[in-house]
């Protein structure tokens, strides 16, 4: 304790400020963590993620460097435009480096910045890296760290975090469920948060400012604690702020089971006119002529490929169901995963000239395709080449092989949703027939044994004609089938396959049809020969928890037109036997949604304690702002005033100031001086003439403006002497709960005006 006597106040001029010093080098780290975590989520559901990454960080440290840079030399405004120039010319140099769908270096740069957003939800996750899906993670990058440091620069600590938190919440929001959760990047803003907040703001020397009053008692402490232990502690806090979020929150919501919602599903790629063609057309053909040569396959054991599937039914016609999304090599795992699987199939497929179209043959479910430019549905597994036809290429692909040996399908259930929908339309114009087969046949049983029974009734009652005309409408479906018991006509798996699928979806199941190669002729050690007899279409059913189930309906078990050398096709998907369809045991996943009920009440009670503690944490800062907002802004101007008195003598108990209780006016004053003796001295003393005009003259010449500038003078020195606080003081100086209990009480008639 130091005993003031001053017999009159002695002011020099106020000291510039310094510039940022050692001290604001955190702070700006914090800046710059705070702008990369969006980028730290968002590029985990890209494919190239650790050049996304680098990219985005460059951004954040450039960002803030240059808007921290320029608003030291103009106002905000121009700070922003001079600014803007530099992330253009990186989206100009972007057009080159992973060009994009636009032509030309500027025309495409220019096509990303109108699009960027809509390429990103029309594209497959992991999105590919080009030009159209880097603008937007890029703009907005550069702009959260102009925003950020701007607010830095005005002082505006929490508001510097605002934009970051944005940026993380709407990257969070972008990837839905195809990127893991964001713990790393919430711990990197945690972290970022200890720094911005724990930064002390670089002064100039301090004002020799004296008390003009006797016996006033403060309590001056050391201006800090020494920068090593400012360190430690600062680093102590990050660290158990990244400990947190990265190990607790795992931990926390671990019972959690609700999947967020994916923004791509409210955007549909448009449909390239030349896959809206039909592959099924082309099996007429090639059943004619079913030695033509369409592809070499080269791999460890025959294998089936895959090649479209159709599941939009025009009446006339089969269509892809959608459009297809850009996608890189690497493609998103199968949801669900085919059953059976025994790790992925690696086959190098060389195209012939022959084979039309953009669809390029894959393995299974497609995991890798050695391609360039590619569009991927994973709806359906189809794949296409977005840079003209797949003939003529020759590339490696990568895929899941399911095995049906071993799944029951019997006690399969159907799937639930609107989704399914689609795969249970029928337009108008359906013929009789196809109720009159459902109703004799497949009107009863499991959800299994009315899809055997249809494939059954195809393959027993029907021919294989090579020479059939092509078609695989209602008309030529009504002119194939006939009454359970008759016999039916004759066709290739193009009717065949439609004509599942047409009775599959009268009897209620999602069905769609597909169309691929059988695993061809051997020519040599792991060398196959696929031919145009080769190609077949087959149905599929989609069971819940098991995926599209494919049926071979075609009549002689093979798709090879008659061709008697051609080997039985041992690794395509067999449906499993139907001798034990009236099987009534229960499904051994009985007891499964229970337990998901009781994961899920699991996750929601942590959440619920996770948001009971949040709000504790919460509400000392909450009650305290709103306080602070009532004290400043409610009531009449004398009200308003007398509030800000209050907060003022607050804010110089919480800084340590021994303040007595009976102290004028000046000499508290006094005390907020020597307290912060940088603060500016015309403020404080526009505070105590309104109080004392308060106090003593009933507030005459106190009106709104007046209130207004005591309420700014106020918040200045409040937020003055946190600044001069311990760091770890400044941390926790709107969590510390003893203001709300302090009894000031109305503010009397103040002692003394001097």
């Amino acid at each position: 304790m130091a005993t003031m006597t001053a017999p009159a106040p002695e002011r020099s001029e106020p000291a510039r400020p310094a510039g940022p010093g050692p001290s604001a080098l955190p702070a700006r780290a914090g800046l710059v963590l705070s702008t990369a975590a969006g980028g730290v989520v968002v590029s985990a559901s890209y494919a190239s993620t650790g050049t996304l990454l680098a990219v985005l960080a460059a951004c954040s440290v450039v960002s803030v460097a240059v808007a921290l840079l320029l608003r030291s030399r103009y106002d905000a405004l121009r700070a922003v435009l001079t600014g803007v120039p530099l992330p253009l010319v990186c989206v100009v140099a972007a057009s080159a480096w992973v060009p994009g769908q636009g032509d030309g270096v500027l025309l495409g740069a220019g096509e990303a910045l109108l699009h960027s957003g809509a390429r990103i939800l029309t594209s497959t996750a992991p999105t590919p890296l080009t030009v159209d899906t880097l603008a937007l993670p890029l703009l907005a990058t550069w702009l959260t760290g102009t925003a950020t440091a701007l607010a830095w620069r005005a002082e505006r600590r929490a508001l510097a975090l605002l934009p970051g938190l944005v940026l993380l919440v709407g990257a969070v929001v972008l990837n839905g469920p195809v990127a893991p959760p964001g713990f790393t990047a919430i711990g990197l803003l945690g972290v970022a948060a200890v720094l911005v907040m724990s930064g002390r703001a670089a002064t100039g020397a301090p004002s020799t400012t004296g008390s003009p009053s006797l016996g006033i008692q403060v309590d001056h402490r050391p201006s800090g604690p020494s920068p090593v232990r400012d360190a430690v502690v600062t680093g102590l806090i990050c660290v158990i702020t990244a400990t947190l979020a990265v190990l607790g929150g795992p931990a926390l919501l671990a019972g959690w089971t609700t999947e967020p919602g994916d923004p791509r599903a409210v955007l549909t790629p448009p449909m390239d006119p030349q896959q809206a063609l039909n592959p099924l057309s082309h099996l007429p053909a090639w059943a004619a002529e079913p030695e033509e040569h369409l592809l070499t396959v080269e791999s460890d054991r025959p294998l089936e490929l895959r090649w479209v599937a159709l599941a939009d039914f025009t009446g006339t016609t089969w269509l892809p169901e959608s459009g297809y999304r850009n996608a890189d090599q690497v493609l998103p795992a199968p949801v669900p995963p085919p059953p059976g699987a025994d790790g992925d199939v690696t086959a190098r497929i060389s195209v012939s000239e022959d084979l039309p179209g953009s669809w390029a043959p894959v393995v299974g479910a497609p995991r890798r395709v050695g391609l360039d430019s590619l569009g991927y549905d994973a709806l359906t597994g189809t794949v296409v080449t977005r840079d003209g036809a797949v003939a003529g290429r020759d590339y490696e692909v990568v895929g899941t092989v399911a095995d049906w040996s071993g799944v029951d399908l019997s006690r399969s259930a159907p799937p639930v949703g609107d989704v399914y929908e689609l795969y249970r339309e029928l337009p108008p114009g359906a013929p009789p027939i196809l109720d009159e087969v459902v109703a004799a046949i497949a009107a009863e049983g499991d959800y299994h044994h009315r899809a055997r029974a249809i494939a059954d009734y195809l393959r027993d009652s029907h021919t294989f004609d090579p020479e059939t005309p092509g078609g695989h409408g209602y008309a030529q479906v009504d002119a194939l089938l006939a009454a359970p018991g008759g016999q039916g006509g004759s066709g290739t798996s193009e009717q065949f396959a439609s004509a599942f699928a047409l009775l599959a979806r009268a009897a209620g199941l999602p069905s769609r049809v597909a169309v691929g190669f059988a695993p061809g002729t051997e020519r040599g050690e792991g060398e196959y020969e696929v031919r145009t007899g080769d190609a077949h279409a087959w149905g599929e059913v989609y069971f819940d928890g098991v995926g599209w189930v494919p049926y071979h309906v075609t009549p002689g078990g093979q798709d090879d037109g008659g061709a008697d050398d051609s080997p039985e096709n041992e690794d395509a998907p067999e449906e499993p036997e139907a001798g034990d369809l009236d099987a009534t045991s229960e499904p051994e996943d009985e007891g499964r949604p229970s337990d998901d009920r009781e994961g899920t009440g699991a996750g929601l009670w942590a959440a619920a304690a996770a948001g009971g503690l949040l709000a504790v944490i919460l509400l000392v800062p909450a009650a305290r702002l709103a306080r602070r907002a009532r004290r400043l802004g409610a009531g009449t101007p004398a009200e308003r005033v007398l509030g800000a008195w209050r907060e003022l003598r607050d804010a110089l108990r919480m800084g340590a100031a021994d303040v007595n209780a009976g102290a004028t006016v000046t000499e508290t004053v006094a005390v907020a001086r020597a307290l912060v003796p940088a603060a500016a001295p015309e403020s404080l003393d526009r505070v105590a003439r309104a109080v004392n005009s308060t106090g003593f003259g009933g507030g005459i010449d106190v009106d709104a403006p007046a209130a207004d500038a005591v309420a700014r003078a106020v918040r200045d020195h409040q937020r003055a002497v946190r600044r001069a606080r311990p760091r770890f003081r400044r941390l926790t100086w709107w969590f510390d709960p003893r203001p709300l209990f302090w009894r000031n009480g109305p503010v009397r008639q103040p002692r003394g005006r001097r």
